[in-house]
């Protein structure tokens, strides 16, 4: 008995964390960082701003889950907009949430 519990405990408490990983492009547009931080500039769809140079953040979702983190966190200063740095405004599992959504969007 103590080892059905076990390991139905093991297999609860893994499928939460697969459930937590998971992320979809719904997921990107509805998150509240996405709507207050990233709509104006990217897209209510996260489509981006051609005219503006913006892309579309499913452009991005290919890139290495360290290099969105460093995007957000640090910004970037040499494109035209400029990209704000976010690593102030937004907690490290908030920037880890919206790079999972980026990356659900291939």
């Amino acid at each position: 008995m103590k080892k059905f519990v076990t390991q139905f405990l093991s297999a609860v408490v893994l499928s939460g964390m697969t459930c937590t990983i998971a992320a979809s492009a719904e997921d990107l547009t509805d998150n509240p960082n996405y709507k207050t931080r990233c709509k104006i500039c990217h897209g209510a769809d996260a489509e981006g701003k051609p005219a503006m140079k913006i892309p579309a953040l499913k452009t991005r979702a290919s890139k290495a889950e360290a290099e969105l983190m460093k995007a957000i966190e640090e910004g970037n200063d040499t494109s035209k907009p400029k990209m704000p740095p976010f690593k102030e405004k937004l907690t490290a599992d908030d920037i880890k949430a919206l790079v999972a959504e980026i990356k659900a969007l291939k």
